[in-house]
């Protein structure tokens, strides 16, 4: 192979189109035609893919084992009475100690860093005291999405029953966009406010702000996004600041909120029960918006999710009803694709003060009728995002005979609301970083989704000459251009892509936590691995891998989609397997006689007719009898 090193044969196969496309245009380039700006590390994946096919024929990640310090896992191991596999899961979570492992385990509100460590906390605790005493009309600004709706929601009911006189105000999406505009502005001076606090904004809106101190308004911003030249507010709590003496950088919106209003209670010494009975919605946010689920974020939605479940307010109830969830049983999940859904959707479809309604209702008839418009705000969310990736697969077809390292696709009728969601469904199905656009007054906007490990913002800065404007992060950014600047756009985002992408940033990867027995899979070991949770970005549920199993029994395939099977242990024990979208895993394990195989998964307890039951959930699955190269 002209002396160049094939990628390992652990290069999974990608079932959908656009693998296979890929590889024929990559093909015809070796024939001549042309090498549509490919590199030649894409034409050796693709070698690798076509001599390597047999032997990973169902496999459709990258496997990554991870290898921690044996020394450092048997004495973890030791100290805190569990077996290798969970004290490996620890180290790779950073959890090395006694003690660690104590605070990951034992984490609890009294432990949490003082509000007061937040730069400019003492002067804007006083700031809104004085607007109290003195019936000062203070103006709450959020931003449409969950975190903004939550945290506004939050500052709202607290300030109320401190007696403040305070109102709030969210923008349009479509009309407004992000951060505070010209018309909300204008409502606070209409309204004769002197405060305003920007709750997920504001951290970036210098000329705004100066707007509002020329009316004499003045302005606390509360946010938590990456800051430039920090605005002339009159304080800015954001942990991201530079010098800031906060220890822990990642608090969403709502959760910066939720510090304003703990320091704030402090002050003026109410109950703690007066600010920690927020908790629920500094969950809801934090599960929603993506933050690290480590150290204070980690508290906060465990002791959120035990508020939920065992004390909800009205309006959860009414949420949980139509969701036709326990609330015993509420988790990660429930918010993730439940509850924070039908709260974006409101922005994304219609207007986010359809969500402020139902978080502030507190009667069981209002909430339950806030709570069904969220839900059908959800459906035709739904319906709209269906509608357009139908729409969007259908031009990938000829996206890919020109452009095999990013996926660019506009059309001017797509609705902007949902852009992002599509954004990101494309990126769970064909991983490639992924500009979704539509049109508005003229322009051309939209999302951008990333790949694991492929900084976005820095990609679209490459761009910038193509761009009237973009922001965002290394995962997720905004986009607005003018429509004549759209193919030359989409031109150099896909040689940006090419020239920066690596090999394996275009292979999704499975980060594997340690080798498992089966027959180690016992009552201990699965209550020890319950305490990992909640899961989410720097938490991820453990993963294993077990080799060398065999089918028992048929697989079956549920509702067209979902594979089931079961597989025994050596002492006979046996456990049911269920992997999510893997229809391919199905169709292979049947057509063949007794497959012996390895399989990536998490283990999970559940409870079935008051039964509890443990089921281990398939990531991926490798059969062991390989065509050797």
């Amino acid at each position: 192979m002209v002396g160049v090193r094939l990628p390992e044969k652990t290069v999974a196969i990608n079932y959908e189109f656009r693998t296979f496309f890929r590889f024929f245009f990559i093909c015809r380039a070796l024939m001549g035609v042309s090498v549509f700006l490919l590199r030649k590390a894409e034409v050796l994946y693709t070698l690798t893919f076509f001599i390597c096919l047999p032997e990973v024929f169902m496999k459709r990640y990258r496997w990554n084992i991870l290898s921690p310090d044996d020394n450092v896992v048997h004495a973890l191991s030791e100290a805190i009475n569990v077996s290798l596999p969970v004290a490996k899961a620890l180290f790779n979570r950073g959890i090395q100690t006694f003690d660690e492992a104590k605070d990951y385990f034992r984490s609890s509100i009294e432990h949490l860093p003082s509000p007061f460590l937040l730069q400019d906390m003492q002067k804007a605790v006083e700031r809104v005291c004085r607007a109290i005493s003195g019936h000062e009309k203070i103006m709450l600004y959020g931003d449409y999405d969950v975190d903004g709706t939550t945290g506004t929601a939050l500052l709202f009911l607290f300030l109320k029953e401190q007696g403040a006189q305070v109102s709030y105000y969210i923008n349009d999406r479509f009309t407004e966009g992000y951060g505070l505009s010209t018309e909300g502005i204008d409502s606070a001076v209409d309204q004769r406010v002197t405060l305003i606090i920007t709750v997920d904004c504001g951290i970036r809106e210098n000329e705004e702000i100066r707007r509002c101190a020329g009316f004499g308004i003045d302005v606390i911003v509360c946010d938590h996004h990456e800051p430039d030249v920090l605005p002339p507010a009159y304080a800015i709590l954001n942990p991201k600041v530079a010098g800031s003496t906060y220890p822990f950088r990642e608090l969403c919106g709502c959760g910066v909120a939720f510090k304003f209003i703990q320091a704030i209670a402090g002050h003026l010494n109410t109950a703690d029960e007066s600010w920690l009975k927020y908790l629920d919605f500094v969950a809801i946010a934090t599960a929603a918006d993506m933050v690290s689920l480590e150290s204070e974020n980690r508290t906060f939605v465990r002791e959120g999710l035990l508020r939920m479940r065992n004390n909800p307010r009205r309006n959860l109830m009414a949420m949980f009803s139509l969701m036709k969830v326990i609330p015993a049983e509420l988790g990660m999940f429930h918010i993730a694709f439940g509850i924070a859904p039908r709260i974006n959707a409101a922005g994304r479809m219609h207007s986010a003060h359809l969500a402020m309604e139902w978080l502030l209702s507190d009667s069981l008839a209002d909430s339950e009728r806030h709570a069904y418009e969220l839900d059908r705000m959800n459906s035709l969310r739904r319906e709209t995002d269906a509608d357009i990736m139908v729409k969007a697969e259908k031009m990938l077809e000829s996206h890919f005979a020109s452009y095999c390292s990013s996926i660019v696709l506009y059309d001017e009728s797509w609705h902007l609301g949902v852009l992002g969601i599509v954004a990101s469904k494309m990126i769970e199905k064909h991983y490639l970083p992924t500009v979704i656009l539509g049109g508005m007054n003229g322009l051309i906007k939209g999302s951008v989704r990333s790949v694991e490990g492929f900084n976005i913002y820095e990609a679209l800065q490459e761009c910038s000459d193509y761009l009237e404007y973009f922001g965002g992060h290394h995962q997720a950014a905004g986009v607005t251009l003018r429509p004549e600047k759209f193919a030359g756009f989409r031109k150099k985002f896909n040689e940006v892509c090419n020239s920066l992408l690596s090999i394996g940033q275009r292979q999704k990867e499975l980060v594997i936590d340690s080798k498992l027995a089966l027959e180690d899979i016992k009552a201990n070991f699965i209550n020890v691995l319950e305490q990992f949770a909640p899961y989410g970005l720097g938490n991820r549920e453990p993963l294993f891998l077990s080799e060398d199993l065999v089918l028992f029994g048929e697989p079956k395939l549920l509702r067209e989609r979902h594979v089931k099977f079961s597989v025994r242990d050596k002492n006979g024990r046996t456990f049911d397997v269920i992997g999510f979208d893997r229809p391919d895993i199905y169709t292979e394990l049947t057509a063949r006689s007794h497959p012996v195989f390895a399989m990536v998964y998490s283990v999970e307890k559940r409870v079935w007719n008051n039964r509890e039951q443990w089921q281990i959930k398939l990531r991926d699955l490798e059969l062991s009898k390989r065509f050797k190269v």
